[in-house]
């Protein structure tokens, strides 16, 4: 029988390993960055994921669309689209990343 990890049913455990691991390879100064960064760089990541499940339900659409497509003209049409509405939804992600990147890696100017 093997020994159950404390930290493994432990949310804030893990936490705090992660944290003192972050130590170890010279990343202590993370744990200075306050609640402004962590808030930050949590918006950062909910917003790329939910972009990633907007497109992977487009994805799934387009195969959809694909297989009832009746002639190679259908086929051309949808991939046209498809391609279109990709490349505009990664152009407008990559706008809204940069903007939440700015509150990562600039000081709040709201703060004065």
């Amino acid at each position: 029988m093997t020994k159950k990890d404390k930290t493994a049913d432990d949310p804030m455990g893990q936490v705090s390993e992660m944290m003192a691991q972050w130590q170890k390879m010279g990343l202590g100064a993370m744990n200075n960055m306050g609640a402004g960064w962590m808030e930050a760089m949590s918006d950062m990541g909910s917003e790329w994921l939910h972009f990633v499940s907007e497109r992977v339900a487009k994805d799934v659409d387009f195969q959809h669309k694909l297989l009832h497509a009746k002639s190679p003209q259908d086929i051309q049409k949808i991939q046209s689209e498809f391609f279109q509405a990709a490349v505009d939804d990664y152009a407008n992600e990559t706008g809204k990343m940069v903007q939440l990147s700015r509150k990562v890696f600039e000081p709040d100017k709201d703060d004065g």
